[in-house]
Order: structure tokens, then sequence, then C-alpha cells
């Protein structure tokens, strides 16, 4: 499904991963490295994976979603290698044994599975935002499973369900029946800079043992990634805390002890190059689901206009969103965005990347008007769109 997402470059045919690949030993695997190309003027063209799982699809390189497809416990004394917490300080003097002691409760280690017997399964992280048992992951965790299990780190384990998921953004909000349930609060990831020490907490490698804590900084903003599943996340967080499979939908924590991300993907051919999913783009996300809302929907892929894209296609402008494809019968189709125009506002909303489209999308509800302006061949079009429910979200 099209959407208001970055599509990024176009990745080099070898670079596709599986979704759903065989499991594979020994671990790690070996990975070629990912692909790259000029398109575009990027230097390198990320292909991710999502954090999910011990997955055979690791043999096919790049950026995968860190979910531990496999779940198989790891051998007893692979648990030893769970990461002591450090006696080191963050920067502004707060202990980081501190910040666990209130944060890491509110972790929980996620088991999914699709029915005894089925073979299938997996693991994953979540976390608690609400003290009634609203937790946060991943979609790509819980998308197509009937069995989900959470842990909590003082052992208590619970069955959860599905309130909402939207694959699009890669969130997913689960609930469990529970009272005064430890939870942590969201903090404010437009304000992460560059050099911002973070921690992440999660059910790395499925390990027996416990949840697994490294720390980090903030590597970099902004970044978009295309992922083995083939989607693209918009705006993430590059860190260089360790993220492994099994830490997908576990929280990259401030110096505040806050949320600002959602761990979520690993370049599994690099060192320490992993990305979280902001947690001020995701709130929105979150109450919508929580509230059975759908977002609003456009439908347009888009990728950022840079200066050297601006010169390759000889573009007006130096900023915007680059339109690559109109979906059929949606509201961008119908009122004649076409293919090379570049989105520059969106009611009142400047447009200088492809995730200002999404973030301006979803400040609307569906039923909504909102005049869209594209420069086309250097000429300012304003065009008026009757926003829709976003349909893959559920």
């Amino acid at each position: 499904m099209n959407d208001e997402t970055p599509t990024g470059p176009e990745p080099v045919a070898a670079s596709a991963a599986t979704t759903h690949p065989e499991p594979m030993s020994p671990w790690p695997p070996s990975t070629p490295r990912a692909k790259s190309t000029a398109h575009g003027g990027l230097r390198h063209t990320l292909t991710a994976a999502l954090a999910g799982g011990l997955c055979g699809a690791l043999a096919a390189g790049g950026i995968f979603l860190a979910t531990d497809d496999d779940a198989t416990p790891a051998p007893s004394n692979a648990s030893q290698a769970v990461i002591s917490r450090p006696s080191s300080t963050l920067e502004g003097g707060s202990d980081i044994a501190s910040l666990l002691a209130t944060a890491e409760p509110a972790v929980v280690a996620i088991t999914v599975g699709q029915g005894p017997g089925t073979g299938a399964g997996g693991a994953g992280t979540g976390f608690v935002i609400t003290p009634d048992g609203f937790i946060v992951t991943n979609n790509h965790v819980v998308e197509g499973q009937t069995r989900i299990e959470v842990a909590f780190t003082d052992g208590q384990s619970m069955s959860a369900r599905i309130i909402g998921r939207d694959p699009s953004v890669d969130l997913a909000v689960l609930k469990v029946d529970g009272a005064d349930l430890p939870f942590i609060a969201l903090g404010d990831s437009d304000a992460a800079q560059v050099g911002d020490e973070v921690v992440a907490i999660g059910n790395a490698l499925a390990l027996e043992g416990g949840l697994s804590v490294t720390r980090g900084i903030i590597s970099g903003t902004n970044r978009t990634v295309n992922t083995n599943e083939g989607s693209t996340l918009v705006g993430m967080l590059q860190t260089d805390a360790a993220i492994n499979f099994g830490n997908s939908g576990g929280p990259l924590i401030d110096a505040e002890g806050r949320v600002i991300g959602v761990n979520t993907a690993i370049e599994v051919d690099a060192q320490n190059v992993g990305f979280a999913i902001p947690i001020s783009r995701a709130k929105p996300v979150i109450d919508d689901l929580r509230a059975g809302r759908k977002p609003a929907f456009l439908g347009v892929s888009t990728q950022n206009v840079t200066s050297a894209l601006a010169r390759e296609l000889d573009l007006a402008v130096e900023s915007g969103a680059y339109v690559t494809q109109v979906t059929a019968d949606t509201p961008a189709d119908r009122i004649g965005i076409q293919e090379g125009d570049v989105i520059v506002q969106i009611g009142a909303d400047e447009i200088e990347t492809s995730a200002d489209v999404l973030t301006a999308i979803r400040s609307h509800r569906p039923g909504d008007t909102v005049d869209v302006i594209v420069d086309r061949d250097g000429e300012r079009v304003t065009l008026t769109a009757t926003l829709q429910e976003r349909p893959d979200v559920e």
C-alpha cells in the first residue's frame, strides 16, 4: 500500500530480502554489504532489517526488523551475555541503574505465535504506557499473530490482545488486563540532538535470564531506511546503542528515563547502526490506535527533495516531497496529483521533507478538506483534497 511515507531511492534488485525466511545457524550469520546507489544524490541506500528475530533473511543483508522470528531459547550459557548495568552516569548525572529501577519494570518481553502446533513463533519487546495495561510495540512484532504473551521483569506473564496497529509506521498498541502496573513516561524526541546519551532496553535474542540493557548516543536524526520487508521508515533516530533481534518494540530512553524512541531496525552489515521510531512522531499514532480511530490518508509515495535530486531532475525547488507514485482511487488521484510533482505545502504546513507530508496529513481527520500545493514544472498549483481513512490500519 503506497502512502505518505517516502519511497527513497529505488533499491538495487539484489538487496531485496526474504520476508519469512527459514531459520538458519550458526549465529551470527554472515551478510553481504548493503547495496548503495547514487540515485537522488544519496551516498548510501539504507536497506534495514526489522529487529524482530533470529531469521535466515540475514543472508540477504541490509537493515532488518528487530524481532526474533525463531524465538528458540538461547543455550543456557548464552544468558550470561546479557549486558550488565553499568555504574557510570549519563550526562547530567543521571545514574543508569537509577533510571533502570524506574524504567525496566515497565518493559515487557513479548512472545508471539500463530497457535498450537503451527511451529511459528517469535519474540519482541514492548513497554507499558498506562497503569491499566496499554502497551506499545512494533506492528511487525504482532502482525498475523493469534497468541501474544507478555512477561514482566517480576516474573509475571499475561496474555495480550491487539487494540490497533498501523503498518505504515510500524506501530501497534496491545492491552493486558491489569491494574497499577508499572509504566514509563513518554519524552520529546524533537528535542533529541546528535550526541545525547541514550539507553536501549529489550528482549535481545530472547535470551534466558531477563532483558538486556545497552548504552549509546543518538548518532543521527531524520534517517529514511528501506527494510527487509519492503517497508520504508521515515524520520528515524539512529543510535549506536546495541540493538539486536528481539529488541523490536522496546524503548530507547533518555537521561531522564523517558521514552524518546521505539527500537525497530538494525543494519546487520554495519557496526552499531540501529534505528528507532521517534516518540514525538509516534504519539499521535498511539493515541489514534488506543481510541480506535483511523488516520487520514492522501495516497502518495514521496521522497525527499535534495539539492542533488533537484539538479538531476531539473526541479525548480530544492526542498519538498517529490511524488514518486500516486495510488489509484485515493484523494491524491482524484484531485490530479501527478508523479513528478513536488509537494511544498499542505494546509498551513510547509513541506520540506517526505516526513512532513505524513505529519501534516496525520494532523487532520478523515473527511477533512485540505489544500495541497505542489510545484509542477516551476509553477505552483493548489489542489483541494478531501482526505479518507487510511485503509491498512486496524
